[in-house]
């Protein structure tokens, strides 16, 4: 009898040791409407290369805000250095292109339809056209508008 409970107890431990998710394993994030909704704030930004010591949105004296509903619509707030700007608009998300496919797992394109001008792109033919790209890590990255002396920006959803 004490065998038998030995060995189940060695058995449900190798079990429970062998599931356990390494630091090292990849977040698997779904790119939908439901992982998008809600608001995602401004926790990074970094010039043309990112680097360990690009300044955090507190020194910049920046906060970026952005609220998705259910419905496919948004609310993007920028409050910097004594400007304030709110812009409204709709979203679709999308998948990414096979170039973008080692780093993020889909792509938000923003519609704006109302409000200030504050689209962060690198395109003047879809100047009211903005895309946040959805990593692996459950960050929203703006990249599209560093190629224009423009930030790498990162959010995060807020809890």
């Amino acid at each position: 009898m004490k065998k038998l409970f030995l060995i189940s107890c060695l058995f449900c431990s190798l079990t429970f040791s062998c599931s356990e998710v390494g630091e090292d394993s990849e977040i698997i994030i779904d790119p939908s409407v439901s992982f998008v909704t809600g608001d995602w704030e401004l926790v990074e930004v970094s010039g043309g290369f990112k680097v360990e010591d690009s300044p955090e949105p507190e020194e910049l004296n920046r906060k970026d805000i952005y609220t998705f509903t259910n419905e496919g619509t948004f609310i993007k707030t920028v409050d910097y250095e004594g400007f304030h700007a709110e812009a409204t608009g709709t979203y679709v998300i999308k998948e990414v292109t096979e170039e973008f496919e080692e780093e993020y797992v889909g792509v938000v394109v923003l519609s704006f339809t109302g409000g200030d001008d504050i689209a962060y792109n690198c395109t003047s033919q879809d100047i009211e056209k903005e895309s946040l790209y959805i990593s692996k890590e459950g960050q929203l990255a703006n990249i599209s508008w560093a190629p224009c002396d423009g930030l790498f920006m990162y959010y995060e959803k807020k809890k």
